[in-house]
């Protein structure tokens, strides 16, 4: 039983774990954020503050940090004022079906570094990224093969039920796992084609 429980637990934890991922938590600092942005704003505005602040100030600290907030809350990735130009002509360079959420999922493998943002992913990411997107399928047939050679008839529902997860449910989510944790790279490979497709 104490078994049965265990693999239950995990399943489920496995299931809230890939449906919810960070969005919920997202949400929460997305919420802060804004409502920083809306109480700065607030202050400069109801007391005048702005127009008494020094100019040095303000152009070079009070400015750019609500330039930085205000695009965090509106695309989700944070980044400095002097990148914030560099994200804008990317997204456009992309053109297309691309979004915000789209270019933040593939933000860890954007390079800054230069003038235009660049994608950078390694040899091992590509590799990787290949072998989840062939090894679902064959996780997926695999365990459906096992299945089908388990001798069900003489085994108790109990049975059968563990059966089941050992070699369907399990695997599926294992193969589901790698593909989610490749999802980034999937995207960043598809951004790094259509703008190679555009410079040719």
């Amino acid at each position: 039983m104490d078994l049965i429980n265990g693999i239950i637990t995990t399943i489920i934890s496995s299931l809230l774990g890939a449906f919810l991922g960070k969005q919920p938590i997202g949400n929460v600092l997305n919420f802060f954020q804004r409502r920083k942005l809306k109480n700065m704003t607030n202050t400069l505005d109801t007391h005048s503050l702005f127009e008494k602040l020094d100019a040095d100030f303000k152009s070079k600290f009070i400015l750019p940090d609500l330039k930085e907030i205000y695009f965090y809350t509106q695309t989700g990735i944070k980044t400095n004022e002097k990148s914030i130009l560099k994200y804008i002509e990317f997204k456009n360079k992309l053109g297309g079906k691309y979004t915000w959420p789209d270019i933040k999922k593939v933000d860890q493998h954007l390079d800054l570094q230069s003038e235009e943002i660049k994608i950078k992913l390694n040899k091992l990411q590509r590799t990787y990224s290949s072998v989840a997107f062939i090894s679902f399928p064959l996780i997926l047939l695999t365990g459906f093969i096992l299945l089908s050679l388990q001798s069900v008839e003489s085994q108790s529902m109990m049975k059968i039920f563990i059966t089941m997860l050992s070699y369907l449910f399990l695997p599926a989510i294992c193969g589901y796992v790698l593909l989610a944790t490749s999802t980034s790279i999937f995207i960043a490979k598809q951004m790094e084609k259509r703008l190679k497709d555009q410079t040719s």
